[in-house]
Order: C-alpha cells, then structure tokens, then sequence
C-alpha cells in the first residue's frame, strides 16, 4: 500500500480537503494492482451521504459549541471527531467479492503488534475488548472502492453523544452511559504511546513506499474541495424530508409542516390553536417554493401584513420559529 503525503503547513485541514483527495486519487492516480492510504485529522461532525441533517444532529448544541458540520461522499451513519480522534483512508481498485475485511485485517495486523487485540464485527466496525474503536463507510465507482473511518485515541465521549443525539437532556444523559459501555478509546491500552506515534505507526505497518502530492496537485485538490465545501452539498444533498416545528409564541401554539427538498420549501402546512384573522392558506402560499434561506424567507414574509393576519402574533418570532435549526 501507498502512502499518500502533501506538505501542506495546516495540521489540521477541513474535511473537504480530504473528500476531494479521496476523488483526486480515485480519478487521477489510482492504478491496477495499486492501494493508497493515508491518515488525516479534523474537528467536527461529519453525516452520511444520505443522510437528513437535522434528523442526525442537534443543531442547538452544534450552534452554541462552535462545532461544524460536513457531508461527506459515502454512506453510514453521522460521526463526530475531535482533535483527538484520527481518520483513515484505503483507495484501491475494484474486485468482484469486495469486503471489507480484506483491507481492515491491515489495521488490525497493525495494532496486533503493539499488543492490542482487535476484532472485526458486523460490516464495518473494529473492536477491542468488545467495544466499538473504529467504524468504517464506503464507496465504490467506475475509478475504484473507497474505504475511510474514523479510530478513536481520546474522544470527547459527552461531546460527540450530545452532538449527534437528539436535545432531550434525560436522552442525552443516559445515552452517554449507554455509549460509553459500548465504545473504547484506545490511549488508556497504548502503555503512554501518543497519537502521533500511533498514526506514524500504522502509516509504517500498512505501507511500504510513498506517493508525495505536489504542489500543483495540491493546487486541483484545493480548487475540487470547493464542491464538498458549499452549502449546495453540505445541506441541500440529503433526501427530500419533511420538516416539522412545533412552539408556543404570541398568538398561540403554531406547527408549521415544511416540505423540504434540495433546499426548496415545496409546500408549507401551517397549524395550530392561533385565530386566523385571514386564510392560513395566504401565508403557506408565500412559503411555497421558495429556498430554505433566511434571506427568502424573510423577504416572503416582508410581502405580507402578518400582524393583520394572525391575531396577537409577532412577527420577528414567527420569523425566528420558521428559521429554527436552520444552517446556513
């Protein structure tokens, strides 16, 4: 296997970076006979191709703790990584019966050696002692299979459960427990060995030359990474959902049904104990088809009287309940 290196001065680049060398090598570089493999770090939650976000995350936390959010190429579940956790990723050509097992017995010959004794389960997961330390997601395409995850050294357990669980504080503090019994940071096992050393590791273990990207590479790389950075990608590729948000403001108790697909709002359902002063349906007309954006929909808002329309309401916390959860 190949090890991929860049002399990029960041330590620590965005996932999108990575998401684009991932294609760059598939596209570019990879041959027949040939495996490539590199280690990379980020900071953040990553979903699954497929994905809906605000079924993964809780936006609410991610929002107050400054912790972002990316989409990445492949499917799987949503993942959250800290500066103290690491990434992987395996690039080779495609064969007929595809396992995973095949490229992971490589990380766990790896770790064998440092005394460590870990198990493969399910599709694609790792285990040590019987607990979760790596899981893993995959893609395969006319260029080759992609296989990348995630291996845990010293991850906030209590941050990456209330990122991607649900705001029901009770939910959150026994799913905690719950993770906690069911995963396992490696540094406690690794007798004093730091990440670096664990990543110069396995890096020395599974391959055996190098592949130095230069900097003209580094160059298309950074200018393909653009795609997986938009907001396009980030949080209007997931599938078509229906958004529901339900409070009580001034005027009543308000739940608004928004159907939601590639960032368009194909039709709004707006109900509730309110007194409708004029037909609901005139202001669901203005939601209609328009983007999931702050901007139009304050304009589609800015169209109308709502104060004449709703008795009692206020419209800057109407305009706040239709934004809640909204990343832009």
């Amino acid at each position: 296997m190949i090890l991929v290196k860049h002399d990029k001065v960041e330590t620590n680049l965005k996932p999108y970076f990575y998401f684009a060398l991932e294609q760059y090598i598939l596209e570019n570089i990879l041959k027949d006979d040939e495996a490539y493999f590199f280690t990379w770090k980020i900071k953040g939650i990553v979903i699954g191709k497929n994905q809906v976000l605000e079924n993964e995350v809780n936006l609410d936390y991610t929002k107050e703790n400054n912790i972002d959010i990316y989409r990445r190429p492949t499917g799987g579940g949503a993942i959250y990584a800290d500066e103290n956790n690491s990434m992987f990723t395996m690039i080779t050509k495609k064969a007929e019966n595809f396992s995973f097992k095949k490229y992971l017995n490589l990380i766990i010959d790896a770790m064998q050696k440092l005394g460590l004794k870990i198990e493969f389960s399910g599709r694609n997961d790792l285990l040590y002692d019987n607990k979760k330390m790596s899981g893993v997601a995959f893609l395969q395409n006319k260029y080759g299979v992609l296989i990348h995850g995630t291996y845990m050294y010293d991850v906030n357990v209590e941050t990456m459960i209330r990122s991607i669980t649900p705001s029901n504080e009770k939910l959150v503090s026994k799913g905690i427990d719950s993770v906690r019994s069911r995963v396992v940071n490696l540094k406690d096992h690794l007798n004093g060995i730091t990440q670096d050393e664990l990543i110069n590791h396995l890096e020395k273990e599974i391959t055996t030359k190098e592949y130095i990207l230069s900097p003209q590479e580094i160059d298309i790389i950074t200018e393909m990474a653009k795609k997986y950075e938009s907001k396009e990608w980030r949080f209007q590729k997931q599938p078509p959902y229906t958004k529901v948000i339900k409070k009580r403001i001034s005027g009543g108790v308000f739940e608004i049904k928004l159907d939601l697909n590639k960032g368009v709002i194909e039709n709004a359902k707006i109900t509730g104990d309110f007194f409708d002063l004029f037909p609901i349906e005139l202001i669901e007309k203005q939601l209609t088809n328009i983007p999931y954006t702050k901007e139009a929909i304050t304009n589609a808002l800015n169209t109308i009287n709502l104060e004449d329309m709703i008795l009692d309401i206020k419209k800057d916390e109407f305009l706040d309940l239709l934004l809640e959860g909204l990343i832009e």
